[in-house]
C-alpha cells in the first residue's frame, strides 16, 4: 500500500489518498520536503475537525529556516475530503487510530512526531499502546487520559443543536455565538479563518466539512457515569518527549490533569495558551514558534537516544 500523490502550489504542499482496510478511501495533506533530516510531524485533527486545521502550523514547521520538515495531516474518515462511511459504528477510536497507522505505513515513515487536536490526541495515545515504537515524540493539543465531562456536554450540545447556515456571513456568525467563550481574543480575520476551516463550499453555499453522523459517537456518552480515563495509553508514551497544549479557558482539560501528566510521564511539558479554550488554535503566529521550538528539542532528544541504543564497537 502506498500513497497516491498530487501537487497542489508552488509551497510544495501535496494532496494524498490511500485506501483504508476495509476500502474507504481517505486523504490529506503533506507540506514540505521528504528529504528533511529531521523528524516527520504527523498531525491528527480533532472530533470533526479536518487537516485545514493545521495549515498555518504545517506551513511554518515545513518552511523552518533552521528545522525544516515534513509534515503529514490526516483527515479521519467522515471528516474534509475523506470518504463519509456508511456505518457510523466505525467512527470510533480504535478503527480511526488504525486508519493513522495505515497512513504512516502508506506514507514509508516508520516513526514520526504525533500533534494530536483533542480526537487527535486521543488517537495519539492510541496508537501508542498499540504500536508505542511510531511515536518518537508526541504534542497533544488540549488534551489528556482524564475528560472533563461538563466540555464533553457542551460539545454534545454544540452538535445537537447546529443548524444550516445559508451564507459565509451566517457561518462566521454561526462559529462566533458557538466559540466565542472558547476564544475571546481572535480577531475579525481569525473569526473567518476559523469558519473556513470548518465549512467547505458546494453550491456558492458553506456546509459542514464532516459528516453529522460522527454526532451519534458522542451521543451514546453517558455523562451520568464516570467516563473512563486513559492512564495506560498515555504513559505507553513514556519514551518519548511529550509536550501538552492546554487552552486557558479549557472545560476539556482540566488544570490538574494537565499537571498530572507532566508528574506521570518522565519527559513531559505543559504550555498553557492565554486568551484561548478548547481546543487552542494554530493562528497565532507566536503559538507555532513555540510549537517550533519544542520540536527541534524533540529532534536532539531522539538523536541521543538512538545514540545511546547503539552497540559499543568492538575495539579488541
Amino acid at each position: 500500500m502506498s500513497l497516491n500523490e498530487t501537487v497542489e502550489t508552488d509551497l510544495n504542499v501535496h494532496h494524498f489518498e490511500f485506501t483504508a482496510t476495509d476500502g474507504l478511501n481517505l486523504r490529506g495533506e503533506i507540506f514540505g520536503e521528504r528529504l528533511s533530516k529531521n523528524l516527520p510531524v504527523f498531525c491528527l485533527p480533532g472530533l470533526t475537525r479536518n487537516a485545514k486545521d493545521f495549515h498555518p502550523l504545517a506551513e511554518r514547521l515545513a518552511r523552518d529556516p533552521d528545522n525544516p520538515r515534513l509534515v503529514l495531516i490526516l483527515n479521519s474518515r467522515g471528516r474534509g475530503t475523506s470518504d463519509y462511511d456508511s456505518n457510523s459504528a466505525n467512527y470510533d477510536i480504535l478503527t480511526e487510530a488504525n486508519d493513522a497507522l495505515h497512513a504512516l505505513a502508506a506514507a514509508g515513515l516508520e516513526e514520526a512526531i504525533f500533534i494530536g487536536t483533542s480526537r487527535g490526541g486521543l488517537l495519539t495515545m492510541a496508537i501508542a499502546a498499540l504500536r508505542p515504537g511510531v511515536i518518537a515524540g508526541a504534542v497533544l493539543n488540549d488534551i489528556g487520559p482524564v475528560i472533563n465531562a461538563q466540555g464533553l456536554a457542551r460539545i454534545k450540545t454544540y452538535l445537537s443543536k447546529a443548524k444550516p447556515v445559508t451564507s459565509w456571513d451566517d457561518a462566521i456568525t454561526y462559529i462566533k455565538e458557538a466559540n466565542f467563550g472558547m476564544f475571546p481574543a481572535l480577531s475579525e480575520e481569525q473569526w473567518q479563518a476559523f469558519a473556513h476551516m470548518t465549512f467547505k463550499e458546494e453550491n456558492g453555499k458553506p456546509v459542514r466539512d464532516f459528516d453529522i453522523a460522527i454526532a451519534k459517537a458522542i451521543d451514546a456518552v453517558d455523562l451520568s457515569q464516570p467516563l473512563p480515563d486513559a492512564w495506560p495509553q498515555f504513559l505507553a508514551m513514556s519514551h518519548a518527549p511529550v509536550l501538552v497544549l492546554r487552552g486557558e479557558k479549557s472545560d476539556i482539560l482540566a488544570r490538574e490533569t494537565a499537571k498530572a501528566m507532566t508528574k506521570r510521564h518522565p519527559d513531559c511539558k505543559l504550555i498553557e495558551i492565554e486568551g484561548q479554550g478548547h481546543a487552542p488554535m494554530f493562528l497565532v503566529d507566536s503559538l507555532n514558534e513555540q510549537i517550533a521550538q519544542e520540536l527541534a528539542k524533540m529532534d536532539k532528544k531522539h538523536a541521543q537516544r538512538l545514540a545511546r541504543a547503539e552497540p559499543e564497537s568492538d575495539h579488541s
